[in-house]
């Protein structure tokens, strides 16, 4: 009698699905699409040549980048709740942590990562 309720909302939802379907295949189009079986790919079909195009890297980079860092965010709130507890080698930790981040923020715009200097094509398109 424990599970009255869910064998309730089972039945409901099994005949709601049942209906559905059913509706659909009375309801829906009966002719079959040229392009029914083609792959689909994040709302654009694949055979539209003129929605393909390129990213430019940079754009990849500045993601690859911003969640590096939000990462750093979400481990520096815990560490400066607990920090008093932690002592001179949470610090000393920490700070490897930071400076290793720093290094590779300083290592990405060195390489020329964060400059947007784009060709016009792209834009373009």
């Amino acid at each position: 009698m424990d599970y009255m309720g869910f064998l309730i909302f089972l039945g409901v939802m099994l005949v709601l699905s049942l209906l559905l379907i059913s509706l659909n295949s009375l309801l829906g189009p009966k002719t079959p699409e040229s392009m029914e079986d083609y792959p689909y790919e994040c709302g654009v079909p694949l055979y539209d040549l003129s929605a393909q195009s390129t990213f430019h890297q940079g754009y990849y980079l500045l993601g690859l980048l911003l969640l590096l860092f939000d990462i750093e965010a979400a481990f520096l709130f815990p560490w400066t709740v607990v920090y008093k507890h932690l002592g001179v080698f949470g610090f000393v930790e920490m700070f490897l942590f930071v400076f290793i981040l720093t290094y590779g923020l300083l290592y990405a715009w060195r390489r020329g990562a964060l400059d947007w200097q784009f060709e016009e094509e792209v834009f373009e398109r």
